[in-house]
């Protein structure tokens, strides 16, 4: 069994069920390997839509994904939908051939480009090492949350992989759920207390099971409005409190009705310039609280009144367990 052939298999078995791509001779045998192995292989007519075909797929199925590519051009076509993957910590493996000839017209900086755009690059380097390379860089992918380009050149894909594909191979899985600390969560949960006009801006971090319901249920007894990031976009589509979208794509009552709100609190919502329309929308004197499961992102857009490391399902649920004061206006 070639490496191409054994890469591919061995990542469907490690649950690889969805594939986008361009197929050129470079990616060929690998994506010809997942599809016999039982993935199912959606072809763009471009790079660059394969790619966002690829990010959005991944953001919302929560299944480990893949964008195949031909070396070089192929790429370097797909890399605006890669980097938005990448900025967006899209958990997504994207393999590419790799021409690896001095004089090949397509060879290029491949992992260089990669590093470029903030994608994390790895290569396989040998027969050998194959099949444990390829599933490292998809356990990395998921794991980390990362965008995870794995280059295949193309004389190693034609090698005979010794060991061929194990038959016991497990499933990466996604970091575990933050539980928030108790008191973060209680001076979150005296925020809304103390607020009467609170308004919850989610974003990608809310799209996970269960927080929704946890969101509803936190904003029901504080009387909160909700929105979203653009990301996050029809979250709380049927709610009678959603204001849909947040930022420069909010309508004008919205905007005005965040604007208004004396706390914001941003759930996995990195609060950045394009959701609070440059801190145009915080109100003068609103506070600000965030919740998310990455303590970097505290601050890195705006300041912060309470910072609270947590999984957003769990974090809402341990605030709403405080006695509420009456809910606020809306």
């Amino acid at each position: 069994m070639r490496v191409a052939e054994a890469v591919g298999r061995a990542l469907v078995a490690a649950g690889v069920g969805q594939v986008f791509g361009v197929v050129g001779s470079g990616n060929f045998h690998v994506t010809n390997a997942m599809v016999a192995a039982g993935a199912r292989f959606v072809a763009a007519r471009h790079e660059g839509g394969a790619a966002t075909m690829a990010d959005a797929y991944a953001r919302t199925s929560g299944v480990p994904t893949v964008l195949s590519l031909h070396q070089g051009p192929g790429l370097t076509n797909a890399l605006t939908g890669i980097t938005e993957a990448a900025k967006s910590r899209t958990p997504l493996l994207v393999l590419a051939a790799e021409a690896t000839a001095p004089h090949s017209n397509f060879r290029v900086g491949q992992t260089e480009l990669a590093r470029a755009v903030g994608a994390v690059a790895a290569r396989v380097t040998s027969a050998d090492a194959a099949v444990g390379q390829a599933l490292a860089a998809l356990g990395r992918a998921v794991a980390e949350r990362r965008t995870v380009l794995l280059n295949l050149p193309l004389a190693v894909q034609e090698e005979q992989a010794p060991g061929g594909v194990p038959a016991d191979i497990a499933t990466p899985r996604g970091p575990a759920p933050v539980e928030p600390d108790p008191g973060r969560a209680g001076e979150l949960a005296d925020l809304l207390d103390a607020a009467g006009r609170p308004v919850f801006v989610a974003g990608r971090g809310a799209r996970t099971p269960g927080a929704r319901d946890a969101l509803l249920e936190l904003a029901d007894r504080h009387g909160a409005l909700l929105a979203t990031s653009a990301v996050a976009r029809g979250l709380f589509r049927g709610s009678a409190w959603s204001l849909d979208v947040s930022g420069g794509f909010a309508s004008p009552l919205a905007a005005d009705l965040i604007t208004g709100a004396d706390l914001v609190v941003g759930w996995g919502c990195s609060l950045t310039g394009w959701t609070t329309r440059h801190g145009a929308l915080i109100g003068p004197g609103a506070r600000v609280a965030q919740v998310d499961d990455d303590p970097t992102a505290f601050g890195r857009h705006r300041p912060v009144d309470l910072a609270v490391t947590g999984d957003v399902e769990r974090t809402a649920r341990r605030a709403g367990r405080a006695p509420a004061a009456t809910a606020g206006g809306r």
